[in-house]
């Protein structure tokens, strides 16, 4: 089945790199770590995943595995393989809104299998590669191969990544022009809020409105 896509116009970043020992330091609003084994993680947002799906990948344990603590991020366990070409659709729905600021991406195998562009989606959930192609990116850009993990992106703009719930990464590409990409790690510096994807429960009730009719009147519980 031909999955490959064409450029749509979305934004495109910038790279940047982090110097060594250091992971871009912490970020505003409610940056603090969640996770009691790596406290100082303050700045990573896998903590606040809820679920991750990744499509058009050889059999594995699960997309979660490439969403990580910053200092585990050179471990290959876990890692995802395209299936039959170099595409492959990684899928995070948060458990909270958050905001993610920066990106890093971290390919396996070697070099020539390292993701070299993504495309990313905010808000479908439903996307598929079947979809995707009417569907405009947030955000996309060229990646570097980035063995050591010290190469990150700015996500822009700004306010097409505030308080999302769900994200999507499309890898349409890599270095080596091969028919299998090997993706290692997605970081996502950000911040976070501590309110959860809740349904909203309605309860109604009638207020008489003269001539023997009715209305019904909404009360929401705070969520």
């Amino acid at each position: 089945t031909d999955r490959s896509c064409r450029s749509r116009g979305g934004r495109l970043g910038s790279i940047e790199r982090m110097g060594r020992g250091g992971h871009g330091g912490g970020a505003s609003g409610a940056a603090h770590s969640h996770d009691e084994e790596y406290p100082e993680d303050t700045w990573n947002l896998y903590q606040h995943i809820a679920s991750a799906e990744a499509l058009n990948v050889q059999a594995s344990s699960g997309a979660m595995g490439i969403f990580r603590p910053f200092v585990r991020r050179l471990e290959t366990a876990g890692s995802l393989r395209s299936d039959g070409d170099e595409e492959m659709l990684i899928k995070v729905t948060f458990s909270s809104p958050c905001s993610p600021r920066r990106l890093m991406v971290i390919g396996g195998d070697r070099p020539s299998h390292h993701p070299r562009h993504v495309r990313v989606y905010v808000g479908h959930e439903d996307i598929d590669f079947q979809s995707i192609e009417d569907v405009r990116p947030a955000f996309e850009t060229t990646l570097p191969v980035n063995e050591t993990g010290e190469a990150f992106v700015n996500t822009h703009p700004v306010g097409a990544f505030t308080n999302i719930t769900n994200v999507a990464f499309f890898f349409d590409a890599n270095h080596g022009s091969l028919e299998e990409t090997v993706l290692q790690y997605i970081g996502m510096q950000g911040d976070h809020t501590h309110d959860k994807r809740e349904a909203v429960h309605a309860t109604y009730e009638l207020l008489c409105q003269g001539h023997g009719t009715s209305a019904p009147v909404q009360q929401q519980n705070t969520v």
